[in-house]
C-alpha cells in the first residue's frame, strides 16, 4: 500500500517509516498541496492521509482538491486528529472524506483501518473472473499460474506461492478475442491465504503499474465488455 501523508515534521517522524514498511506500507511525505501535487504527478498512491491538526494547511480544502481532480477522485482520503469532536467528524464525513481516525492509535490497527477503507473502494472497481494463465519470471525461474480475476487496476493470481509484498513482476497474459498478450509491470500488494473463509479466493493480489504498448487500452476494452461487480472480488489492497 502506497500512502501519501500530508502533515508537519513531528507527525511524520512519529509515523516511523521502517515500522510501516514492515507492514507492507510505503510512505510518501508532503508538507502541503503543492508538494503533494508534485508527488502525484510522478507517482500513484493508494490512499491519502492528512493530519487535520496541522495548522499550516486547510485539510478540508485539500480533500476537496483531491476529490475534484480526475486522477485522485477515487483515491480514499483519511483525516487523523488528536481531537475527537463528533459534530466536526460528522460534518467532515459529509464533505467526501472517507475516514476520520482519532489518535493515538496502534500502528497495526491504524493500517487495518486504512485497508478496510481501501477494500470498500476496490469493491467499486469492476472485475471479471478469468480462467486463463499468467506468466512471469521470479528469481530467474519462469512461473506460470492461473488467474482468479482481473480488473483495470490489478490481477489476482491463483497460486499459493510465497511472494513478498512490493515485489515487481513483469506479467504476461492473454485475453479472449485478442491475439497479442497483455504485458504489464505489476507490484505484489497482498497475499490472501485465509482458508477458513470459503468466499475468499486464495492467491496473490498484484496491482498494475506500467503497461507495455496498447495493453492498457485492450484490457480496459475487455473489462468494459465483461465486467462484474461481484463484491467478493476485492483483493488489491
Amino acid at each position: 500500500m502506497r500512502m501519501l501523508t500530508i502533515d508537519d515534521k513531528n507527525f511524520t517522524t512519529d509515523l516511523d517509516r521502517a515500522g510501516y514498511k514492515q507492514l507492507g506500507v510505503i510512505i510518501l511525505k508532503a508538507a502541503n498541496y503543492s508538494e503533494a501535487d508534485t508527488i502525484l504527478s510522478k507517482d500513484t498512491v493508494d490512499i491519502i492521509v492528512i493530519n487535520f491538526d496541522y495548522k499550516e494547511i486547510n485539510a478540508i480544502d485539500l480533500c476537496n482538491h483531491f476529490k475534484a481532480n480526475k486522477k485522485t477522485s477515487e483515491v480514499p482520503v483519511v483525516f487523523t486528529s488528536f481531537e475527537n469532536q463528533p459534530r466536526t467528524v460528522k460534518k467532515l464525513l459529509n464533505t467526501g472524506l472517507d475516514l476520520f481516525v482519532e489518535l493515538p492509535i496502534p500502528r497495526d490497527y491504524f493500517i487495518e483501518k486504512l485497508r478496510s477503507v481501501l477494500e470498500q473502494s476496490t469493491r467499486k472497481t469492476n472485475r471479471v473472473v478469468h480462467d486463463g494463465l499468467v506468466s512471469f519470471s521470479l528469481n530467474g525461474e519462469e512461473i506460470t499460474c492461473g488467474i482468479a480475476d482481473v480488473s483495470n487496476s490489478g490481477i489476482l493470481l491463483s497460486t499459493q506461492l510465497d511472494i513478498a509484498a512490493n515485489t515487481n513482476l513483469d506479467i504476461s497474459f492473454s485475453l479472449p478475442g485478442y491475439k497479442k498478450p497483455i504485458k504489464v509491470m505489476g507490484e505484489v500488494v497482498r497475499k490472501i491465504d485465509d482458508q477458513s473463509n470459503p468466499d475468499v479466493q486464495i492467491g496473490i493480489g498484484v496491482r498494475f503499474k506500467d503497461f507495455l504498448g496498447d495493453s492498457k487500452k485492450r484490457l480496459e476494452k475487455y473489462i468494459s465488455k465483461s465486467q462484474s461487480d461481484d463484491p467478493k472480488l476485492a483483493y488489491y489492497l
